[in-house]
């Protein structure tokens, strides 16, 4: 009789083996808007033990067309984000254990939303809290993996300290984005694809499968469609004064 995880236990490098491992498992899933909320889900269904769901905002109407843990229902009630995900994963998979937090991951609160975590996954929606959690990352320290949306397009970045560039050699500072969700708006699919290849990525880190990690930032753009992995160079330049890759 097939299991509930049949089918992802005979790709090569996961076996039972590597079941266990997810089922033993703590991410941290900040934000569930169309990144957290479908890569939450695609990690219960996949058997990760413990998710840890982190956000401050309510459903509204307009996040229905990517956000898709959410309800009409959701948005007519105004419902926490994190609650009203934690209804529905539990409905996914009973066997994971649902933690969830209404509140916005900052310098005060953030090494506490960390606390036991294996893996983070960054669906923030801004830049500071996410050299907030660069720089919380480093200290303790904790791999995780960035995903970012606007319009049609996004880009993901696997993040290990001591072993890859961080977010500040990516991006020394902030900056200005050249695109915003407030006038360019957000692709639904668009959303979803960065959503899986995060979540993909997450589920390699918790089987250990370095091998098949994503080494540069895959930049995805789906109007018009294309995939372009950028590999990080230093140049010339002096070393990183946040992780000194």
């Amino acid at each position: 009789m097939p299991s509930r995880y049949t089918m992802q236990e005979l790709l090569a490098g996961w076996g039972p083996e590597g079941q266990a491992r997810l089922g033993r498992a703590t991410v941290v899933v900040l934000g569930l808007g169309g990144l957290g909320g479908t890569a939450a889900l695609l990690l219960a269904r996949a058997g990760v033990g413990r998710l840890r769901l982190v956000d401050p905002d309510r459903v509204s109407l307009d996040n229905l067309h990517r956000q898709l843990l959410y309800v009409e229902v959701d948005a007519a009630q105004g419902e926490p984000k994190a609650d009203a995900a934690t209804q529905r994963l539990a409905q996914v998979n009973r066997e994971v254990s649902l933690e969830p937090v209404m509140a916005e991951f900052k310098k005060d609160n953030g090494a506490e939303l960390l606390r036991g975590a294996d893996l983070v996954l960054d669906c923030l929606d801004r830049p500071q809290p996410r050299f907030l959690l660069n720089d919380l990352c480093l200290k303790l320290p904790l791999p995780w993996v960035h995903a970012g949306v606007v319009a049609a397009q996004g880009q993901v970045l696997v993040l290990r300290p001591r072993v890859t560039p961080c977010l500040r050699c990516w991006f020394p500072e902030p900056g200005e984005p050249a695109l915003t969700s407030a006038r360019d708006g957000i692709l639904g699919p668009a959303a979803a694809v960065m959503a899986s290849l995060q979540a993909g990525e997450a589920i390699k880190l918790l089987l250990g499968r370095d091998d098949a990690l994503l080494t540069g930032m895959l930049m995805v753009s789906l109007w018009p469609p294309s995939f372009r992995e950028v590999r990080f160079s230093r140049g010339g330049q002096e070393p990183c004064p946040v992780c000194g890759y």
